[in-house]
């Protein structure tokens, strides 16, 4: 559960510059759209926003439960098993095309193989609001934000001296959670510490073949402690403490189909960092630093060997380590152009060790060490804002990267919009982006030093329309996404059998749909995303060919939610995901489909008084059967139940 970690130093200001009330959709105030805080109004970026009342009517469901419910979004694994691998597709993009922010920061876990932040991690209950960016944005962000940028925003301390959260609910598959928390405001420090538990005796992850087989139920465990202190230390000047200790075990199975009962792991996450905010005349100038360390172990004894099983035992260990520092100022240069300019540089490295035991005796891989597995990388960036210029706004941008082994790329970002009475935005956005390669690309026995980043070209063309009242929009847009220098697992027929290539091309687009309406106490939202994709390759005779490839990824996603509030303390919502047929590669020489289903959700809060708040939330109503990856269970009918209080 990684959670409150350097924080971003603009959130701060965020914190401090907006009320508590929620604004309307066009005056919103975000931070991830350039890194200081602006009315979403002032920006032709394509933005989601969780916000904290959304957020605190989803205290039954996981972070990435929520996730998947956005437009553009689809997680796999958010509702298997607890403990399950989290997988993101943002429009259709692979895993690893998300760059995930905590507070800001980029995090990421350099001994996962596409360097992907396990979702696992994070708590719901911790987090206070959630911005969500697309496109590609290496300009702002650099490497990995390809499709998109989702920055979670964790709670921080109130205005008083002392006050508190407590929370605790229980729910199906002996599943109980518990969260408590404690922060204020005393003269000049501002502080947060949490605490937050979740058991589950859960369901079996894999599926067993017409429901024949008893499997045993895979449990998971995880315990989370975050702690955050702001300092005004003059007028001007602030200073950040932050940090988090985070862990989770989780029974796992041996495969799609295939139990084990003695696959266990252990995964803990270690974050903590500084910062400082100076604000100068027109300006404020931001220094930050984060270290992130992860470290997961998978142990399989020897107990339990299922049929299919190799090796009787076998035990990995992977450790990733990232150290970012970042210094970065917005300056208002005059009423209508901004200007954001900063200096970043990222450190990571992998330890990882893999023992197994079979029929052929014993067996140590090459270990990969952090020495070795070391890189850096260095980016200059600079970005003028231009607003309020009649109905014209604009940001263009740059960015220079030089990494330590493959060397120096640059990418820029184009967003012009037009903004017509306050209820009718158009926009265009033009940008490039890319994707380093990771630590096991470059440096594992399959890895290739000589990899160059993959490199992506991203439009968007849409139009917002607002009503009069900023309480109701509706937004269409046209993306497209072009990747080239694919990194591409190429098998060989001699020793090592397999290496990391460059090579082909992906093709993706799509259209997203979303929006809300407002009437009196009746709230509906809803969004569809429909996405497409294909690889452009080269055959062994030399002929151009495309080929589908969106596996797991549902062409055409429909979310709504229907939110009323019946009295001022009771508050009702009924929820539906409906998804359509996705292809999922192929399983036993076989080409898998995975069929389209529709799941209805149903929440209710009573509010007993301004302290305690009673919630009840059942998901997938109609008991629906569904896979999102072949030989693995999806939650049935299922319920959160619990009580939470603010004091």
């Amino acid at each position: 559960m990684s959670v409150a970690l350097s924080l971003g130093l603009s959130t701060i200001s965020l914190a401090q510059e907006t009320k508590q009330e929620k604004p309307q959709v066009i005056e919103e105030v975000i931070v991830t759209a350039s890194k200081y805080p602006q009315k979403q109004v002032q920006t032709g970026k394509v933005m989601t926003v969780i916000s904290k009342e959304v957020l605190e009517r989803s205290t039954g469901k996981s972070l990435t439960e929520l996730l998947n419910q956005q437009v553009g979004i689809t997680v796999i694994g958010s509702q298997n098993n607890l403990g399950t691998n989290q997988e993101i597709y943002m429009r259709g993009a692979a895993t690893g095309y998300t760059l995930i922010l905590l507070n800001g920061t980029p995090i990421y876990d350099p001994s996962n193989i596409s360097n992907s932040f396990d979702l696992n991690l994070i708590p719901l209950d911790q987090v206070e609001r959630i911005e969500i960016l697309k496109g590609g944005h290496s300009t702002m962000y650099g490497s990995d934000a390809l499709a998109g940028v989702i920055n979670i925003i964790t709670k921080k301390g109130g205005n008083t001296p002392i006050q508190g959260t407590a929370s605790a609910s229980v729910g199906t598959y002996d599943t109980f959670k518990i969260n408590a928390g404690i922060g204020g405001q005393i003269n000049k420090t501002n502080y947060s510490f949490q605490v937050s538990t979740i058991k589950s005796k859960g369901f079996s992850t894999a599926n067993s073949k017409n429901n024949t087989t008893d499997f045993e139920k895979d449990g998971f465990s995880e315990g989370n402690f975050t702690g955050l202190i702001e300092h005004q230390l003059s007028d001007n000047l602030i200073l950040k403490l932050t940090g988090s200790s985070n862990s989770y075990t989780t029974d796992l199975d041996a495969g799609a189909f295939t139990d084990d009962k003695d696959y266990t792991l252990n995964s803990s996450n270690l974050l903590y960092g500084t910062g400082l905010i100076y604000s100068f005349g027109k300006g404020k100038l931001n220094l930050n630093f984060t270290h992130n360390s992860t470290e997961r172990i998978f142990v399989d004894d020897s107990t339990s060997v299922p049929k299919s099983a190799f090796s009787k035992y076998q035990k990995s260990s992977f450790i990733g380590n990232s150290d970012f520092v970042e210094a970065y100022s917005n300056i208002n240069l005059s009423e209508k152009l901004d200007l954001l300019v900063g200096l970043e540089n990222r450190w990571q490295n992998t330890a990882q060790n893999y023992l197994s035991v079979s029929a052929f005796g014993k067996y140590v891989s090459p270990p990969l060490t952090k020495d070795k597995t070391q890189t850096t990388m260095f980016s200059a960036y600079a970005s003028f804002i231009l607003k309020n210029v009649g109905i014209f706004g604009m940001e263009i941008g740059g960015r220079l990267n030089n990494h330590s082994v493959f060397g120096t790329n640059f990418t820029y970002s184009l967003n012009p919009y037009l903004l017509v009475n306050q209820k009718l935005k158009v926009f265009i956005n033009y940008s490039s982006s890319f994707k380093a390669p990771s630590q096991y690309q470059l440096f594992s026995p399959y890895g290739t030093p000589e990899l160059k980043p993959e490199n992506g070209l991203n439009l968007e063309l849409g139009t917002q329309i607002f009503s009069s009242d900023k309480k109701s929009n509706l937004r269409f847009v046209y993306f497209q996404r072009k990747v080239k220098d694919l990194i591409y697992f190429q098998s060989l027929n001699a020793d090592p059998y397999g290496k990391y290539i460059n090579l082909n091309q992906q093709n993706d687009s799509g259209l997203e749909i979303d929006g809300q309406l407002k009437v009196g106490d009746l709230t509906f939202s809803a969004n569809y995303t429909f996405v497409d994709g294909s690889l452009s390759f080269k055959t062994q005779s030399g002929k151009d060919t495309t080929q589908f490839n969106l596996f797991r990824r549902p062409k055409n996603t429909f979310n709504a939610n229907l939110n009323y509030q019946v009295f001022p303390e009771w508050n009702v919502q009924l929820s539906c995901r409906s998804v359509s047929v996705a292809e999922s590669g192929v399983y036993d020489d076989k080409s898998v489909k995975l069929g389209g289903y529709t799941v209805l959700d149903f929440y209710q809060e009573f509010k007993a008084n301004e302290t305690l708040k009673f919630f009840f939330d059942l998901k997938n109503i109609g008991n629906v059967t569904y896979f999102d990856l072949p030989g693995y269970n999806t939650r049935g009918v299922n319920m959160m139940m619990g009580l939470s209080a603010n004091f």
